[in-house]
């Protein structure tokens, strides 16, 4: 049974997606097969209000095509991560909190772009 740390002073009131859009990009992080090689990118900013508690470590940003149904991306250490996405699906994002121990927090509350 996994443990969490403080349910929620992290994105208690701010978890945004704010899209950044370019032609082409060379080092897509998340693909899908709309388009192919052609298909557009856009840089997704995702911003939250940090956890205030004195022993965080870090964040696991976590994505998926389906509500609900994440795979992590990547860990951050400040409350910010931008994404690369290709494609013109929607994309839903979740973002956790962690302590040094490994302890994680639950998951945010959920946003999608577009």
């Amino acid at each position: 049974m996994k443990k969490h740390i403080c349910t929620w002073a992290l994105i208690s009131g701010l978890l945004l997606a704010l899209p950044i859009t370019k032609a082409k990009g060379e080092n897509v992080i998340i693909g899908d097969d709309d388009g192919g090689l052609d298909a557009r990118t856009t840089d997704v900013t995702l911003a939250w209000d940090p956890n205030r508690e004195n022993d965080i470590a870090g964040y696991n940003v976590y994505y998926g095509r389906s509500s609900g149904d994440y795979f992590r991306v990547e860990t951050v250490a400040k409350p910010s991560a931008t994404i690369t996405i290709k494609g013109s699906k929607t994309m839903y994002f979740a973002v956790t909190a962690f302590n040094a121990d490994g302890l994680e927090s639950d998951f945010s509350d959920e946003v999608h772009y577009p």
